[in-house]
């Protein structure tokens, strides 16, 4: 059986690459070999130029978020629909988000009623070339099945695997290493508004110092750049007019490997007052260090807080400073500490992979 996984280059893409590299490497530890087909994201000829190749494997493995192919995610259409008409093998679509057709989008008219139109045709359109369809959460699968009409024996829930074995840093040196005292609040990745960084610094003087804000304004990702950095002078720009920067502080700039994980060090929580229903790999990076997370009451970490403890959700969003006091009472720490090493030894890579490799040989 010849296996092929389809992802963005590491050079044009951070999140989705790395998560794809990483399950490749435990699943060759599995004696599991996969064929990588990886292309410039936002470029999508540099994957088309390769489609004969891929047509070859008897399992093609597409790793899927709604833009990463550029052009409005246009090319997804073109790619499935041709995947469809000349494979004789399998297709699997891993969808790193789902959104529903009842999600709320804060653009203008036009422009909204264009989105809903493009994601719920793609997925319409997934659901029509799959055979199956992996996602990361039983809230995903749910909105696949009953709002756009998809076999529930096509779609399968994988939890986002847990990267394993990171070198880190004791919460204490990774403090002095960044020059930290006290608590520490930390909101880390893309500065997007659907990420509600905006939402807690808001709030900054009910909660406290240190909330640290950490993101890369000019990372390569498939998010519009001039947004990014007009959501990160919003952001700045409440911290100065409310004189909260001795509650507030940024941390703006290239992130590399090393200091990514020795921000999670020196974390006592993790923050994610995200909005709508868009997923997160940074709670996924919070449970590989083993650190709480309190987030937004939304259907994505919902179920994470119905099967376990290491996460407390905010029903409103004025409801952030007391979940956080509430959080850094050492009883509660504890017991979510507690929870979040069970979630990382069910969901690592390693057992994660094994999955796979079952799922894998379902197939054929």
């Amino acid at each position: 059986m010849k296996l092929a996984m389809v992802f963005p280059n590491p050079s044009s893409e951070k999140g989705i690459s790395k998560y794809s590299l990483d399950l490749l490497e435990n699943l060759e530890k599995q004696g599991v070999k996969i064929d990588e087909f990886n292309f410039i994201q936002g470029k999508p000829y540099t994957l088309f130029k390769k489609f004969s190749l891929l047509l070859k494997c008897d399992v093609i493995h597409i790793q899927h978020e709604y833009n990463l192919l550029g052009w409005f995610g246009l090319p997804y259409f073109f790619l499935l629909g041709l995947l469809k008409f000349f494979r004789k093998n399998i297709l699997v679509i891993t969808m790193h988000t789902v959104l529903s057709p009842k999600e709320k989008f804060k653009s203008g008219k036009i422009k909204t009623f264009l989105r809903k139109i493009l994601y719920k045709t793609q997925n319409k359109w997934i659901g029509w070339a799959s055979n199956k369809i992996i996602v990361h959460s039983k809230a995903f699968r749910k909105i696949l099945v009953e709002e756009y009409s998809i076999s529930k024996n096509k779609v399968e829930v994988f939890p986002h695997a847990i990267i394993e074995n990171i070198k880190t840093f004791s919460k204490k040196e990774a403090k002095k290493e960044l020059h930290l005292k006290g608590n520490v609040y930390l909101l880390i990745g893309t500065m997007i508004p659907d990420h509600g960084h905006d939402i807690i610094l808001k709030q900054a003087n009910k909660i406290g110092k240190t909330i640290l804000v950490v993101s890369n304004p000019n990372s390569v990702n498939d998010r519009n750049i001039s947004k990014i950095k007009d959501f990160v002078e919003k952001n700045k720009k409440i911290v100065k007019e409310n004189h909260f920067e001795k509650f507030v502080r940024f941390d703006l700039g290239e992130i590399s490997y090393k200091r990514w994980w020795m921000y999670f060090s020196a974390a006592d929580l993790v923050l994610l007052p995200y909005k709508g229903g868009i997923g997160s790999g940074i709670f996924a990076d919070a449970m590989a260090m083993e650190k709480p997370v309190i987030a937004s009451n939304v259907r994505y970490f919902k179920e994470f807080a119905e099967d376990y403890g290491c996460i407390k959700l905010a029903k409103e969003d004025s409801n952030f400073p007391d979940k956080i006091k509430e959080a850094m009472k050492p009883k509660n720490y504890k017991i979510m500490t507690k929870e979040c090493e069970r979630y990382f030894k069910e969901n690592g890579l390693t057992p994660i992979s094994k999955r796979y490799k079952q799922f894998y040989n379902s197939l054929i």
